[in-house]
């Protein structure tokens, strides 16, 4: 993808992707349904190498997040995608971007900003900047988010509260809202 394009990278994008083709071998999808929801780009992606490295079009990981939400999801899209984060996290923090893990305890101004630098490798359009307001809750806000699609916030819900959780070692609970077009703020707080 060119620099201009909103992308995310392809260790974020290979899994989602490999759901969807899952779901058409497994005929839990139909073509209709692929053809109606996904665009041709999207669906040559379905086909194509991408390696970790690769830049995918944000829209298109969103279009089939939202696919993979509303035939695994069930009447909770949200929680399911919340879900599909908290595993991406677990995934790629033990494999592909285990530097940026924490050590269980470590919480603090550092392990978040440490944490930031997962969004600016994830994503090429977005700046994250964190906010510590107490040892119990932060903010992080993601700027330059007009074309961050509200499937991917969910999903950063997610992997964010896994992420927390973990250098926390202790519940935490995590909470999004779109305060302008171009920016999302994210709230951790200890639950």
């Amino acid at each position: 993808m060119g620099p201009n394009v909103p992308s995310i990278k392809g260790s974020a994008f290979g899994s989602v992707r490999e759901d969807v083709k899952r779901l058409v071998d497994q005929g839990r999808i139909d073509p209709e349904e692929i053809a109606t929801s996904l665009s041709d780009k999207d669906r040559r992606l379905l086909d194509s190498p991408i390696t970790p490295v690769s830049w995918v079009p944000i829209e298109s990981y969103a279009r089939m997040l939202e696919l993979l939400a509303i035939e695994e999801g069930g009447t909770d899209a949200v929680r399911y995608l919340r879900d599909r984060g908290a595993h991406a996290a677990e995934v790629l923090l033990s494999g592909t971007y285990q530097s940026f893990a924490a050590e269980p305890g470590t919480w603090g101004r550092h392990v978040g900003e440490t944490m930031m630098g997962m969004g600016k490798l994830l994503y090429n359009f977005t700046e994250w900047t964190f906010h510590l307001e107490t040892d119990d809750a932060c903010e992080i806000h993601v700027c330059d988010a007009l074309h961050f699609p509200d499937p991917a916030r969910y999903a950063a819900e997610g992997f964010l509260k896994w992420f927390a959780e973990h250098a926390a070692d202790r519940p935490m609970r995590v909470s999004s809202t779109r305060s302008s077009g171009d920016c999302v703020v994210i709230r951790i707080e200890s639950a």
